[in-house]
Parts: structure tokens; sequence; C-alpha cells
């Protein structure tokens, strides 16, 4: 099996802290919190994470820290649009890596909101790491639309038919 992390099919709640950067606590939380979220036991009560497991844990992280959902808002996103999720755990290698992981996150946003989804706030300045005071929004540049758009909207409809099928079966 080819592995986006390494040759591992599991990880302990420890090693996926470290690779999100997010402390243990916060992912015992977001297991209560968010039904998509939950890691295997192995070895009694010790969790095991999957690849797809650290992918949706990055993709809650993205949802809540840099697009400013509340919980219940990203609770809501995730049954509404499983598409994220199905985004977010198709290449973790890649959402961990900081460059990739902005490209492929914006990608999705952008996608969702050409989809007709839920309005996602928009990134106005290219860093991502560029400070913003709270209430200070800079006017939205660059290009509104790309060509893509339709074709991107039926591919986002046919896998959100898709996932919602494969949630059905567990």
């Amino acid at each position: 099996m080819n592995n986006a992390l390494g040759n591992k099919l599991y990880y302990s709640i420890s090693e996926v802290a470290a690779l999100t950067e997010l402390p243990p606590y916060t992912l015992r939380a977001w297991e209560k919190e968010f039904p998509c979220l939950r890691p295997k036991r192995a070895r009694g009560k010790n969790r095991a994470y999957r690849e797809r497991d650290i992918g949706i844990v990055l993709l809650i992280k993205h949802l809540l820290y840099e697009q400013r959902y509340t919980s219940q808002g990203v609770r809501q996103r995730l049954k509404s649009e499983p598409e994220l999720i199905r985004e977010a755990t198709a290449d973790v290698g890649k959402m961990l890596e900081p460059a990739a992981r902005e490209r492929l996150l914006s990608r999705v946003s952008a996608g969702l909101a050409a989809a007709g989804a839920e309005a996602v706030p928009e990134k106005p300045d290219a860093r991502p790491d560029a400070p913003r005071a709270p209430g200070t929004e800079p006017g939205a540049g660059g290009p509104s639309a790309s060509a893509g758009e339709a074709d991107l909207a039926e591919l986002l409809r046919l896998t959100r038919d898709e996932l919602r099928q494969l949630l059905r079966l567990c």
C-alpha cells in the first residue's frame, strides 16, 4: 500500500498531535464533537489514527482556525458537504506541507463557492500567514471566476452524491 505519510497504517495520538500541531486533548475533544472523526481503538483504549482520520483533523483545523467557523458551523458544513471530507482525505501527505495544504484548501473553498455552497469567507491576501486585525478586511481583488467553474461544480455534485452513498454504508 502506498502511504503518503510513510509506511505505517496507524498512528498514535501523540504522533497525530505532532503531525497536525494540535495538543492531544484537542484531538480527544474533537472525537466527541465531530461524528466523522472516529479513530479505531487498538490494544484496549489506545487510539489508532489512519491517514483518513489525519486528513479530517487537518480539515477541521482549517475550518475552525483559518476559516473561523464555529464548531457547530463545522459540523453542519461537514454533514451537508461530504465532498469536503473526500477532498481532505484524498492526499493527506500534501495537506501536511503548508504550501500544498493552502493550495488544496483554497481550491476546495473556491470550488464550493462556485458550486453554490454556503458562503465561505474569502482570503483577501495571497499569503496564508498574513496578519489581519479583527474587523479589517481588505477589498477583494483578483479573478472572480475561472473557466472551469461549471466542470468543477458538476464534479463536486457527483462527488457529493458518491460520498452520501458511502456514508449510508457506514
